[in-house]
């Protein structure tokens, strides 16, 4: 079992580029990554950091730095590296397919991407580095280390995160120093994090999920045990073994880990953040019998993460209720059109991403409106009953159908497609693929288990005569999910 000596953090900076060379110091030998049974202590991965940084500094990097790697290590250094520069990361997931990006890469400005090898023709219009070079030690070789990026202020864009948003097309959030600063500070506080806990991050790298755990680590010294992926077995045996205090979940893998353990954790196990999507009531009552430490979360990438929460002993117990606002956040709710969620605060984005990265877009007078809808209870908690738009949110990602429609229809015997969600306890919308073809539901299934990404398959297939249309031809998707 691993344990973690905590000490006294160290007086940080305001902004989040001098993070990493601070707590070196302050934490040299502490743990600061767990990755397959490697630990990494906080001054050698400022090291490693520093290598990346040298390559990047070689390559003439700037600007708005796209990276589509399969590596959470390398995307790790890659996020660290932009902070300490001062460039903006834009990871992109590597399970989409790649020309899905292409419309906001060149929104973005983005010059520089850092890719897997057998990638780089989807990223033609830009200089690409290969991933596999940017570790080389003979980088180092005539420098020792990087200083920080003295120019950069909290203005400066570090991070774009794509995120859907109501359209279905890919839109980059642009979150600056002060936005990472303040999200970072604001949460290892309510979450009370601390040097000599242990969060494990299981997320994907390309959310803001992913990074902003990161992030929070880094600001207390706290470790980070971070996983490939999310494998319920292998979470639940480092929970048991690897004095885990921290971990944040949709609530389809709390689910797979209540299945898993069936039973309570240790005590080590203080927080169980679950955000991404509704947590039913029915789960929430079964971990909280299980005595999980369960903190419910409301968030996303334009509010730099986690921005309303509930860690009382009634997390999840009401239905849609997702807490009070945290420290440095307000929520408003719209009264045109009525009800949507309404946020404002230090860590909201400075804006949706342009060439020029300037900020405001999306925003109005600094509030950010979401497509989600809202209420206050007699307590003045947030309640989120709802959805203004067609975007689901299954297993912590927003998908739109009309995009998983497209990938299906590569399928040869399919002829038309329509994507609905079903109300699900676990994952949120469960996809329901409703088809005309002469391909049977069972070869079907087989194929987008084959060609499509976990997160876009539909769980369900059928096969009908005709699917509804509007009077311009389009998929009359309302009518498809009131029939179905």
């Amino acid at each position: 079992m691993m344990k973690f000596k905590p000490s006294s953090p160290p007086e940080l900076s305001v902004l989040p580029g001098q993070w990493l060379s601070e707590t070196a110091i302050g934490f040299p030998e502490s743990p600061a990554v767990l990755l397959d049974g490697e630990i990494t202590s906080y001054v050698s991965l400022e090291r490693q950091v520093d290598v990346v940084c040298i390559r990047l500094a070689q390559a003439g990097v700037s600007g708005v730095v796209a990276i589509c790697i399969e590596s959470r290590w390398m995307s790790l250094l890659l996020f660290h590296a932009a902070l300490k520069m001062g460039f903006a990361l834009l990871p992109l997931d590597p399970s989409i397919p790649a020309e899905r990006y292409l419309p906001l890469i060149r929104q973005s400005g983005c010059r520089f991407a850092v890719v897997d090898n057998g990638m780089a023709d989807f990223f033609a219009e830009v200089d690409y580095i290969p991933a596999s070079s940017l570790l080389e030690q003979a980088a180092l070789s005539h420098q020792i280390g990087v200083e920080p990026n003295s120019i950069q202020d909290g203005s400066t864009v570090l991070l774009v995160i794509t995120t859907s948003g109501t359209t279905g097309e890919p839109k980059g959030v642009m979150l600056t120093g002060a936005n990472l600063a303040a999200s970072a500070t604001v949460a290892t506080r309510y979450l009370d994090l601390k040097s000599g806990n242990c969060w494990l991050n299981c997320m994907p790298m390309a959310h803001i999920a992913g990074q902003i755990i990161a992030l929070r680590c880094l600001r207390v010294g706290a470790a980070m045990l971070l996983h490939q992926g999310f494998n319920a077995a292998r979470v639940w045996e480092d929970i048991c073994h690897q004095s885990v205090s921290h971990i944040s979940l949709v609530p389809a893998m709390l689910a797979s880990l209540l299945d898993v353990s069936q039973g309570p954790p240790p005590a080590s196990l203080r927080v169980v953040l679950i955000g991404g999507g509704p947590l039913s009531t029915v789960l929430a009552e079964r971990a909280h019998r299980l005595g999980w430490p369960i903190v419910v979360s409301y968030g996303m990438s334009e509010t730099g993460s986690l921005c309303v929460a509930d860690n009382t002993v009634r997390a999840g117990l009401d239905a849609g209720v997702v807490g009070m606002p945290l420290e440095g956040f307000e929520v408003a709710l719209s009264q045109t059109p009525a009800g949507r969620i309404r946020l404002r605060g230090a860590a909201v984005m400075a804006g949706y991403v342009n060439s020029q990265l300037n900020p405001g877009d999306g925003l109005q007078q600094g509030w950010f409106e979401t497509g989600d809808l809202g209420e206050f209870d007699e307590a003045g908690r947030l309640r989120v009953v709802g959805r203004a738009d067609d975007v689901l949110v299954s297993g912590g990602s927003n998908i739109h159908p009309a995009l998983v429609e497209s990938l299906l229809l590569k399928c040869q015997g399919l002829e038309q497609v329509g994507v609905i969600g079903k109300d699900d306890p676990l994952w949120g919308h469960r996809l329901v693929a409703y088809y005309v073809g002469t391909i049977s539901a069972e070869t079907l299934e087989t194929w987008a288990r084959t060609n499509l990404p976990g997160k876009l398959r539909p769980r369900e297939f059928c096969q009908v005569k005709s699917l509804p249309l509007t009077r311009l031809g389009k998929l009359d998707r309302k009518a498809l999910k009131a029939d179905s």
